[in-house]
């Protein structure tokens, strides 16, 4: 086994930090340089042979030309030469095939802001139109990430063939799967693949599955729109610190209608979360979704990480935990905004019967009219609501309280339950292994908790509650 030297890593990381500063500004900064003469493109003459514009290779953005050729030559070129960017200026580029991206090479668009996509059209910029896959979710990535360092920036990939007036999606593979194992010498660091995966300012618009992150370890995912159909972005066996943020699933990336979109609300999960060792996740939104994350366990473990300014609007299930990583220290999850409205009994918060990691939820917001309840907490771990607001449930006029702790041990302190009527507030079951209910807060006239009979004091406290009529 070859030893990992600081000398390799600092040569990778020099790398991926050239590849990571690449950017419409970067590929067009030319200023007082001269095109070598085989390249017609003085664009991005500048940086040659670091980088080359696809054109060169045959390319064409008229949106009738097949270009999975042309795309696959630049990259096999630029990662022969020792790594670079394959320029893609704006046009609508077709594929029939799908592309392979070798260690350090970089896909760069043309587009800085939340790219082209709104209203079931391509969109302007740079933009992508596969059509390879269709019925086929198990076939090949339209583009497939197998080796260290690799970037895809300031593009739109759009769908031209799903069809967004029908009553459900056509299946497709997914849209950018990382699929990298550790290159020939290097040391595996917990048994995961390929690192230094980057997508920025990237629009999955129509995407049916979107970003497949298994084995990306220290992955970077920034500033991502679109509507992704069945799954938008999927994390499994990462074992070093990962970031996304600033990452929104919406309509407005892509307008379908009615029927498909009421399929993505009964079928679609935004974030799906398996093995990852402290994943970072920062301001991330989705909108009609049946589950906005979703925490899962894999044959690989489960996750553990910070999730700061997350939110899942109009879902069925806004955040459910099957499971979470225990050992170093569970779900950290701030600022959130959890509401749920459509489906069979709606909740924003499900903590499964198996999850027994601690789930800390502080300062977030959890409301909807639909649900009977806003929450359901089983499992073993600890879970604890310090802070958080809660409005708006059992508008059926069914009784039921706003959370029911059914297992894990809660602590509720500090919280705000906004009701205008002597709605119960929190329900006990037989099962609750312990609450502690300290310093809250409700507008209605009384302060409810529904228990099974008398509790002990030594498993629960409930005092100092108020209500403030």
């Amino acid at each position: 086994m070859t030893n990992f030297s600081r000398r390799n890593w600092m040569a990778t990381t020099a790398t991926a930090a050239a590849l990571a500063m690449t950017g419409r500004g970067a590929v067009g900064n030319t200023a007082g340089r001269t095109a070598p003469a085989d390249s017609p493109h003085d664009n991005i003459s500048g940086l040659l042979p670091f980088a080359r514009n696809v054109l060169d290779f045959g390319a064409r953005g008229d949106g009738r030309k097949d270009n999975s050729a042309a795309f696959q030559k630049a990259l096999d070129t630029v990662h022969a030469a020792g790594g670079g960017i394959v320029h893609v200026p704006a046009g609508k580029y077709l594929f029939k095939g799908h592309l392979v991206m070798p260690s350090n090479t970089a896909l760069v668009g043309e587009f800085a802001g939340p790219p082209g996509g709104f209203f079931g059209q391509a969109g302007a910029g740079t933009v992508f139109m596969p059509v390879e896959g269709r019925g086929k979710p198990d076939g090949p990535a339209f583009i497939s990430v197998c080796g260290v360092n690799c970037s895809i920036r300031g593009l739109a990939i759009y769908y031209p063939e799903q069809p967004g007036e029908a009553s459900e999606p056509s299946p497709y593979p997914w849209t950018i799967q990382n699929a990298g194992q550790p290159p020939t010498g290097e040391v595996m660091v917990g048994g995961d693949g390929s690192a230094g995966l980057s997508i920025i300012d990237v629009n999955i618009s129509n995407a049916y599955q979107g970003i497949d992150l298994t084995l990306a370890r220290r992955h970077y995912i920034a500033r991502v729109y679109g509507r992704p159909i069945l799954t938008g972005v999927y994390v499994d066996q990462c074992y070093d610190v990962s970031r996304i943020e600033n990452v929104h699933f919406v309509w407005p990336f892509w307008s379908c209608g009615h029927a498909m979109a009421a399929w993505i609300q009964n079928h679609g999960t935004a974030f799906r979360f398996g093995r990852t060792d402290w994943q970072c996740v920062f301001n991330t939104f989705s909108f009609q979704y049946h589950i906005g994350y979703h925490f899962v366990q894999t044959p690989a473990g489960t996750c553990y990480g910070t999730f700061d300014g997350i939110s899942a609007d109009s879902a069925q299930y806004s955040i459910v935990v099957e499971a979470a990583e225990s050992f170093n220290g569970g779900l950290h999850i701030t600022n959130g905004g959890f509401s749920s409205f459509t489906g069979k009994d709606p909740q924003g918060l499900v903590i499964g019967p198996k999850n027994a990691a601690p789930i800390c939820f502080t300062n977030c917001g959890f409301w909807g009219p639909a649900p009977n309840r806003i929450g359901t907490i089983q499992g073993t771990g600890p879970v604890s609501l310090v802070g958080c607001c809660f409005n708006n449930w059992n508008s059926k006029q069914h009784n039921e309280p706003i959370i029911i702790c059914d297992g894990a041990p809660v602590t509720i302190t500090g919280c705000q339950f906004m009701c205008h009527d002597k709605r119960k507030v929190i329900g006990i079951t037989k099962r609750c292994r312990g609450a502690v209910i300290t310093n809250n807060t409700c507008q209605g006239n009384t302060f409810v908790v529904m228990r099974p009979g008398p509790l002990p004091r030594t498993r629960f406290q409930i005092h100092s509650n108020i209500a403030v009529g």
